[in-house]
């Protein structure tokens, strides 16, 4: 992600800003921070955790040993929770279909898909997505204070479906909107290869060559 964030910063839709949060939303949710045109690393390397921001504490388990990490609700997994739980309470005839009849295999392909086809149910699905999503740029923001936000990783095709929402609830949930400098969120640019080009430009920048112990 980290990588990712710099070829976006490079390449990509936050280029010419020295602040920019990227988010991954993947499996799970990762992310990279410029701050003041550099690559924010942390301390010990480390930085770029957010998927595991506590935001629900009775929520659901999270593979890391916590529960209610933010990951469990607004990543590819966390789309397919909010599909089964909809398909199980009768508002899925279309995801439970895309699944082969059972509304336990709903995953969050078969919600995109449904959502491409204009399905109700799975459009309502990806508006709670988008809220769980600005909840946690939003709380990005609120840390950072970057010049923009940027959203990729696996589910960087089909932002369209739930970016509305999400721009919707951040307003609602960031600290003094109204009050502050617009922070646009916005999608990625630099596609599926993100991490790959990131990592060349970083490469390229630095003077690494393939044996230098510094890289």
């Amino acid at each position: 992600a980290s990588c990712a964030a710099w070829a976006e910063h490079r390449r990509g839709a936050s280029r010419g800003h020295d602040h920019a949060v990227l988010v991954t939303l993947g499996t799970g949710i990762g992310a990279g921070i410029v701050i003041d045109g550099r690559l924010h690393r942390g301390a010990n390397g480390m930085a770029g955790e957010p998927g595991h921001m506590i935001v629900d504490p009775r929520g659901p388990r999270c593979p890391c040993g916590q529960r209610g990490c933010w990951e469990r609700f607004a990543s590819g997994s966390g789309l397919g929770q909010l599909g089964r739980e909809a398909a199980l309470a009768g508002r899925g005839d279309t995801l439970i279909e895309l699944a082969g009849g059972d509304p336990e295999g709903v995953r969050g392909e078969h919600v995109t898909a449904a959502a491409r086809a204009w399905d109700a149910g799975a459009r309502a699905v990806l508006d709670v997505f988008g809220w769980w999503v600005a909840l946690g740029v939003a709380n990005l923001v609120n840390v950072l204070d970057p010049q923009i936000v940027v959203l990729g990783g696996g589910l960087a095709g089909d932002v369209d479906l739930f970016l509305d929402a999400t721009r919707a609830a951040y307003g609602e949930l960031v600290l003094g909107h109204g009050h502050r400098p617009a922070v646009p969120v916005v999608a990625a640019q630099t596609g599926e290869r993100a991490g790959a080009l990131g990592s060349a430009l970083l490469a390229a920048e630095r003077g690494w060559g393939p044996d230098d112990p510094t890289r």
